[in-house]
C-alpha cells in the first residue's frame, strides 16, 4: 500500500474567485472584527475560520499563535492521520521480524557451543520489531475509533433497554464493538458487521490486539517468564492483512477517504543511526 493522502475535516468548492473580494467587500464591523481577532494573543472559538485557496476550494482550520502571531493550520481528519502513521510502520514491520527470527539464536546451536549472535544484538532486534508492530496496531485501532467517532451525529441519542437515553458523550464513551455494531448502524441504515462479517472479525482481532498490548499484565503462575504467550502473539500476528480490513471498513461508510497517493515513492518510517 502506498503512502495516504490527508484529507481534511471540512473543504468544499466554491462558484467565486477569492481574489476579486477585498475588505472593501465587507462590513465595518466585519473588519472590525477580523483587526480585534488577529491583533489578540488569546484564541476565541466562536469563529470558523477558513481559507479560499487559488482552486476556488475553502478549507477550514484553526488559528495556532506562535511568537505572537497568528498562524492558519487546516484542520486534518485524525482517522486518515492514523492511518497513514500505520501505514508508515507497515513498511518495516515485516524486515525486522525476520531480522529477529534468522539472526537469533538456536537452543540446539547453543548445546553445540556454534557461534551466535549476542545477546544484545538479539534484545536490539525484538525491541525493535515490537516498537513498530505495536504502533501499527496501535495506529490502526486509533484511525478506526477516530473515524467511528466522527460518525456519530452530535445529536444523535442512544434508547437503553430501560428505556433511559443516552446523549453523544456517554456513547463516545462506550466500546468500539458497541459503537460498530449498535450505534452506527442506526445513524447510517447500513450494517457492515452484518455485510462483511469476515472482514468485521479481523477488525475485532485487532481491537483485541490493541486492548492487550494497552492493558498488557504479566502472568499469575510462578515462572520467571511473565509475557510470552502475548510474545509470541506479537511476533506470530498477520500484520500485512489487517490494514486492509480497516480500509475497507472506513471507505464502506465514506468513500474514498482512506486513498493511496498517486506518486510512486514508497515511505516508511525507520530507524537511522546518525
Amino acid at each position: 500500500m502506498r503512502h495516504i493522502l490527508p484529507k481534511t475535516i471540512k473543504t468544499f468548492k466554491t462558484s467565486f474567485d477569492s481574489n476579486s473580494i477585498s475588505s472593501e467587500d465587507n462590513t465595518k464591523k466585519g473588519n472590525e472584527i477580523a483587526s480585534k481577532f488577529l491583533k489578540s494573543e488569546s484564541y476565541n472559538d466562536e469563529f470558523d475560520l477558513m481559507v479560499h485557496t487559488s482552486n476556488n476550494k475553502a478549507t477550514f482550520g484553526f488559528d495556532f499563535l506562535y511568537k505572537s502571531e497568528k498562524k492558519f493550520i487546516p484542520e486534518l481528519d485524525p482517522s486518515v492521520i492514523y492511518f497513514s502513521s500505520a501505514q508508515l510502520f507497515s513498511g518495516m514491520i515485516y524486515n525486522y521480524k525476520k531480522d529477529l527470527l534468522r539472526n537469533s539464536f538456536s537452543l540446539k546451536d547453543i548445546a553445540k557451543d556454534k557461534p551466535n549472535q549476542s545477546l544484545d544484538d538479539t534484545m536490539k532486534q525484538f525491541e525493535t520489531f515490537f516498537q513498530f508492530a505495536s504502533s501499527y496496531i496501535i495506529m490502526l485501532s486509533a484511525s478506526l475509533e477516530a473515524f467511528v467517532n466522527k460518525s456519530i451525529p452530535i445529536d444523535y441519542t442512544y434508547t437503553t433497554k430501560d428505556g433511559i437515553e443516552k446523549d453523544i458523550e456517554w456513547i463516545h464513551r462506550q466500546s468500539i464493538d458497541f459503537k460498530t455494531k449498535k450505534i452506527i448502524p442506526n445513524c447510517t441504515e447500513r450494517d457492515y458487521t452484518v455485510e462483511h462479517e469476515a472482514k468485521y472479525q479481523e477488525i475485532l482481532a485487532i481491537k483485541n490486539f490493541r486492548n492487550d498490548l494497552i492493558h498488557l499484565t504479566p502472568k499469575n503462575e510462578i515462572t520467571n517468564t511473565k509475557y510470552k504467550e502475548f510474545y509470541r502473539k506479537v511476533i506470530d500476528f498477520k500484520y500485512s492483512e489487517v490494514i486492509y480490513s480497516i480500509r475497507h471498513y472506513i471507505n464502506y461508510h465514506e468513500e474514498g477517504l482512506i486513498e493511496e497517493c498517486p506518486c510512486d515513492n514508497k515511505f516508511h518510517f525507520d530507524i537511522i543511526k546518525k
